[in-house]
């Protein structure tokens, strides 16, 4: 059995590895509790909207990257953080682990970092995200009022009719049907976000699995290609719909 050093240098070799951010730029932030951390930025440095990113519990992997890239090129200005500090999983135990070793507090301090980062100029921001950082990017949404929409890919949101009515921006959910807890989720966000007067729009995949879009989820055996682009069009026309 490897060490946990051996487990975590394979990692970051992974991370080494990783493509698609080529025009991307790594940048240092700090937390208000000065914890250090990484993000990727890129698009244009003024561009009037821009979107923070937050991963699933893979962290920082080829789909995450094509995400950045995909949203900069459509004129984005994007920060993904990394919460898992540098490390990287490509099976589901080491992604796992890496989730389990994630301080919910520094996580919120880091996604606040983001937004701030986005905040340096005059721009409107949404936050985007997947799975496992989809609780995080859903929080963040509920306590900035400066987030202006919010994207979920099968994560976690907030049914309580009472925190919702904080939401200052539109929501949208993505799911698919064959999600066990998140698709019976689904059904009680859109109830509740009517009840608190929340724009939200939810959108059910029929037949798909949970992490569909990412190929590393299920060794693959659940994702689908199509289903995965049907969803990023969805994405990029709800953002041009109210952020634009």
């Amino acid at each position: 059995m490897k060490s946990l050093v051996q487990r975590s240098f394979a990692v970051l070799m992974l991370l080494a590895a990783v493509p698609g951010f080529g025009n991307t730029a790594i940048e240092t932030l700090q937390t208000a509790s000065a914890h250090k951390f990484s993000a990727y930025v890129d698009g244009p440095r003024d561009a009037g909207v821009g979107v923070v990113l937050v991963h699933d519990w893979f962290g920082v992997t080829p789909f995450y990257s094509q995400a950045v890239e995909r949203l900069a090129k459509d004129g984005y200005r994007v920060v993904a953080v990394d919460l898992y500090d540098g490390h990287h999983a490509a099976t589901h135990d080491d992604a796992g682990a890496l989730m389990k070793a994630v301080d919910a507090g520094v996580a919120a301090e880091e996604v606040d970092a983001a937004i701030k980062l986005l905040a340096d100029r005059p721009r409107k921001i949404a936050i985007m995200g997947f799975s496992m950082g989809a609780k995080f990017a859903f929080a963040a949404a509920l306590r900035d009022k400066s987030i202006g929409a919010t994207l979920i890919w099968y994560g976690e949101t907030v049914n309580e009719t009472a925190r919702l009515a904080t939401l200052s921006g539109p929501a949208l959910l993505v799911v698919g049907s064959k999600d066990g807890s998140a698709a019976d989720n689904a059904a009680a966000f859109s109830k509740a976000a009517d009840a608190a007067g929340a724009k939200a729009e939810i959108h059910i995949y029929p037949g798909e699995t949970h992490a569909f879009a990412q190929p590393l989820f299920n060794q693959g055996k659940t994702y689908d290609a199509g289903a995965a682009e049907s969803a990023w069009r969805l994405s990029e026309d709800f953002l041009k719909r109210y952020l634009h």
